[in-house]
């Protein structure tokens, strides 16, 4: 039997995504989340084959393959958000809860195992009845499936950016640890699966022109697998920024879904029990500043709560509930400011006329042109150079 160009590039893209399950399941960085993507890149290169010979004379051939396709894609939400469970978390392993994110997998097996049960002489009498295969390949269950996965990758969003909040509130710098490339990987996926999702009700409604891309509507998870290989060998450095530091970021005992919190977001009756008056907060707030305008602590790059905590002596907790409510701010955008400041001063002081932007903002605290460049602009209002054009003029 011939292969097509659209078989063809879907076998391309399941070897593609078989090597690069195995790259990742042989990771020693955060092993756990790197099995967890590397198991889910496998499930779906093997879904990619069945879907790629998905047509009656293959699974008349080979009918015990037959339905395979439709229990796979239950593993595929949830092993895409206990991923990106994992590598939010500061401390990445399996933990029992885990396991009820199985329940759909389990239900589905149950449901589809009279059918696997099946002699192969039953399933191909089946498979002859091609308006009733037909009629099921569009039924509930894979009606459910299109909702559990975008009910998942949701959900992987959202913690995805709970963890980009919360670590506004511990790391003076996230350049390393923001995981936008994560946040670019869940947004692809959810766009695949809307057009997927489109592409079934077509199918199964037999909307028009729309019925004739259903065939092609796996080429998206093709280049799904391609983008991930491309950043994982392109830009290697990504997938290793798995682990935060276990002091910086503590990750909440109530709730098992969400590793890194925003307390920007929190109530204040988080804070409630805190034994902070105003006069020990006006206290703090004075060493605070000394600490941060005399020593200068934002010139250090790396520079976390944590770090500040042990040098101000007051605890982190304490520190946070400081900055976030009585001056207002997140960690960040506090030790930013001071780093700001600091560039202003040196980017018209002709004593550092000598240095380059760049190296300015090394001085300054900032660990790279691109943070520099957008936190400048938000604080002031102007690059680097109409700042420096403007004080000229007033000058």
């Amino acid at each position: 039997m011939p292969f097509t160009i659209l078989q063809l590039l879907l076998v391309a893209g399941a070897a593609q995504g078989f090597l690069l399950a195995f790259l990742l399941v042989t990771r020693r960085v955060n092993p756990l989340a790197s099995r967890l993507l590397g198991l889910l890149i496998f499930l779906i290169s093997i879904q990619t084959l069945l879907v790629g010979f998905d047509n009656r004379e293959f699974f008349l051939r080979f009918p015990h393959l037959s339905k395979i396709s439709w229990l796979l894609p239950s593993l595929f939400g949830p092993l895409l958000f206990l991923f990106t469970r994992k590598i939010t978390s500061e401390k990445p392993i399996w933990k029992r809860a885990d396991c009820i994110h199985l329940v759909p997998f389990i239900v589905y097996f149950f449901y589809l195992l009279p059918y696997y049960a099946k002699s192969a002489a039953e399933k191909s009498a089946y498979l002859n009845n091609f308006e009733a295969a037909l009629q099921d390949d569009f039924g509930f269950l894979n009606q459910l499936t299109n909702f559990l996965h975008l009910f998942y990758v949701t959900l992987s969003l959202f913690i995805v950016k709970k963890y980009q909040q919360g670590i506004l509130n511990s790391f003076s710098d996230i350049t390393q640890i923001r995981l936008r490339w994560l946040r670019q990987l869940l947004l692809f996926v959810l766009t695949v699966m809307l057009i997927s999702v489109i592409i079934f009700y077509a199918k199964k409604w037999n909307i028009g022109w729309l019925t004739q891309l259903y065939r092609y509507h796996y080429l998206g998870v093709v280049a799904l697998i391609y983008w991930i290989g491309y950043k994982a060998l392109s830009q290697p450095r990504i997938f290793n920024q798995f682990e935060l530091p276990v002091t910086h970021v503590p990750e909440p005992k109530k709730d098992v879904s969400i590793s890194v919190v925003a307390e920007e977001e929190i109530p204040k009756n988080k804070y409630q029990k805190s034994t902070l008056t105003n006069d020990v907060v006006d206290t703090y707030l004075k060493q605070l500043t000394h600490l941060m305008e005399n020593e200068k602590l934002y010139l250090r790059q790396e520079l976390t709560i944590q770090d500040l905590a042990e040098r101000t002596g007051i605890s982190r907790h304490q520190l946070s509930q400081l900055i976030n409510e009585r001056l207002e701010k997140n960690f960040y955008d506090f030790v930013n400011e001071y780093r700001v400041k600091e560039a202003q001063r040196m980017l018209v002081d002709p004593k550092y006329k000598h240095l380059t932007t760049l190296a300015i903002s090394g001085e300054a605290g900032f660990n790279s042109k691109a943070t520099f460049n957008a936190v400048f602009k938000k604080i002031t209002g102007q690059t680097p150079s109409e700042y420096i054009k403007s004080y000229k003029e007033v000058v």
